[in-house]
């Protein structure tokens, strides 16, 4: 001990000729610090389990190969996805409970395109024991479970019969809006895995399912392709085009004469679609709907870019008679409608309003009011209600034989189909290998909403343990204080007059700089994305962080359990547990 030398202020002052390293704090506190990477809301949201997090913080760093890498250990179809998904990740966003949500769907754009001559390595599982696989169908469905598969190890071998590989991808969704060259970039991802295909093959017809028996297991995925009546008079008149005929055409370059006047019924993305392109081939176009603008099920940007590019609304109208007027043109006789009751859809049912009709005249009428599917090459027993009965891990109850897409029953988006595919792989997988997925699909939920983890999949696939399931990080969680307000980046788009003057994508994308800035605005909730408060704030100075390495370490031999670092999480990473 040291003495002063003023003994009026006489005191003593404690000094330490050794490190006090030797003192091991930690034991003072019963809780420490654990870092638990969790879920994000948009994470859940997304019917393919995008890893959102990670590929925006990847892009924050500028790394968009890094960033295309993420993506595809759970999504096949980023180019695709980043321009016809419908989005369900930035209506869960929680940033747009503080301010607006992340531009999500054109940062998953962005990646695509910033790495389009990029080559990421993609290597399958070792597998000295391969399974022969038939696939039927190569829409998003059908790819989806073709490229997962083959990352497992298995070989694959898909029929489609059209004689190019794609579904609605390649015949359903005009250039405008998806690009071939997307598709075919995303196909060929696929089919470098080592995928074969045999097209201008339709099972049913050139080769029964039965002759299928050959391989290990089926996944059937035929699309919806068969046109749905109106059921009215006149609907065989020559003047009336079935929705996906017309916009095949389209898009297979086929030079479509159309007239001045074009009636669309139809309140779905076809209908969209339709109407946009004939808007694009110069004529005038009016969309007749059943129901309101509220209950149309066409994504709202579709919508909202039909109405500024020219479409005409016509709403609370159903069509009941066609009649054939002079000079080939037709009369269509629309009966007013009144919302009742919601339907078994849980939307208000239309009501006809007696004695009030609408006629319009036109050159021809389009019906995009959804698609049927062809199933008569299927045997009864895996029907049920007109569609392929598919349980929970997407089985038939056929022997080896497991279905998805619009054949079974559940949403009609690409999304919701690149996801059944996945969980088919996975499926398929563990039967292949003799195992059950019953308890395995618990373990590598995203969330609660029907998403699965590949990543977590290969995880116990390679041997390792099965991760844990995590928590789903709600928007009272994040700590707000360390975010400044900002608004969404949005995407440009050509000028107003230059879309109708041919099919050149309308939507521009971003540029670097608006890419960086929207991955930046990303919470990144419950991922840690070494922003270092815990290490600033930390009172003690025991935590070390990498970000290079990605590693972050703690001192427990000498922390309090102060909690500092967790209140000071802006991401609700670190939580304060009790030490064991």
């Amino acid at each position: 001990m040291k003495k002063s030398s003023d003994p009026s202020t006489e005191c003593v002052i404690p000094i330490s000729y050794g490190s006090t390293e030797v003192i091991e704090t930690g034991k003072w506190g019963f809780q420490k610090p654990q870092t638990s990477f969790r879920i994000a809301p948009c994470q859940e949201a997304c019917p393919a389990g995008n890893p959102i997090p990670q590929f925006l913080y990847s892009l924050s760093q500028e790394n968009a190969n890094e960033a295309l890498l993420a993506l595809l250990r759970e999504n096949p179809f980023p180019g695709v996805c980043g321009r016809a998904c419908f989005h369900p990740c930035e209506v869960a966003c929680n940033r747009g409970q503080y301010d607006e949500p992340v531009s999500i769907n054109s940062l998953e754009r962005y990646v695509f395109d910033a790495t389009f001559e990029h080559v990421p390595d993609l290597r399958p599982l070792p597998n000295a024991d391969p399974k022969q696989v038939a696939i039927v169908g190569s829409g998003p469905a059908g790819l989806s479970c073709a490229y997962f598969l083959s990352l497992l190890g298995q070989q694959v071998t898909l029929f489609e019969a059209k004689r190019e590989l794609g579904g609605v991808l390649r015949w359903g969704i005009p250039e405008y809006r998806l690009p071939k060259s997307v598709v075919r970039k995303e196909i060929e991802r696929v089919l470098r895995l080592g995928v074969k295909a045999e097209t201008g093959v339709t099972v049913g017809k050139n080769i029964s399912l039965q002759e299928l028996d050959r391989y290990d297991a089926i996944f059937l995925s035929p699309g919806a392709q068969e046109h749905t009546p109106l059921g009215i008079e006149g609907e065989d008149l020559e003047q009336v085009w079935r929705g996906r005929d017309f916009l095949e055409r389209v898009t297979s370059g086929e030079r479509v004469s159309l007239g001045k006047e074009i009636i669309v019924i139809g309140g779905g993305n076809t209908a969209m679609d339709v109407a946009r392109s004939v808007l694009r081939l110069g004529a005038r176009v009016t969309i007749a709907y059943r129901r309101t603008r509220a209950e149309m099920p066409a994504m709202i940007d579709e919508i909202r870019e039909a109405e500024e590019e020219g479409a005409r609304f016509e709403f609370l109208v159903q069509p009941v008679k066609l009649s054939k007027l002079r000079g080939k043109r037709i009369s269509v006789t629309l009966q007013r409608m009144r919302l009742g009751d919601p339907d078994s859809s849980m939307r208000p049912r239309p009501v006809p309003v007696e004695g009030e009709v609408l006629t319009l005249n036109a050159d021809h009428l389009i019906e995009a009011v959804g698609e049927g599917i062809d199933l008569s090459w299927i045997h009864h027993p895996m029907m049920r209600r007109g569609l392929i009965d598919a349980g929970p891990f997407l089985s038939t109850p056929a022997d080896k034989i497991f279905a998805g897409g619009d054949a079974i029953d559940q949403p009609r988006t690409i999304v919701t189909a690149i996801g059944a595919g996945k969980r088919a792989a996975m499926a398929m997988d563990l039967f292949l290998r003799g195992s059950s997925p019953e308890e395995i699909f618990s373990k590598i939920h995203v969330g609660q909403k029907g998403a699965l983890s590949m990543e977590a999949y290969l995880s116990g696939r390679k041997g390792g343990d099965w991760p844990e399931v995590k928590e789903v990080v709600h928007y009272d969680k994040i700590n707000t204080l360390y975010f400044e307000r900002s608004q969404r980046t949005v995407m440009g788009k050509l000028d107003r007059e230059q879309p109708l003057k041919g099919f050149s994508e309308v939507n521009r994308g971003l540029s670097p700089e608006e890419a960086g800035f929207s991955a930046m605005r990303c919470f990144s909730c419950g991922t840690c994305n070494y922003c270092y408060n815990c290490y600033f704030f930390c009172p003690e100075g025991i935590i070390s962080l990498d970000p290079v390495s990605r590693t972050k370490t703690v001192d427990l031999e000498h922390c309090k359990g102060c909690g500092t670092c967790a209140k000071s999480c802006p991401r609700y990473v670190v939580e304060m547990k009790e030490a064991i």
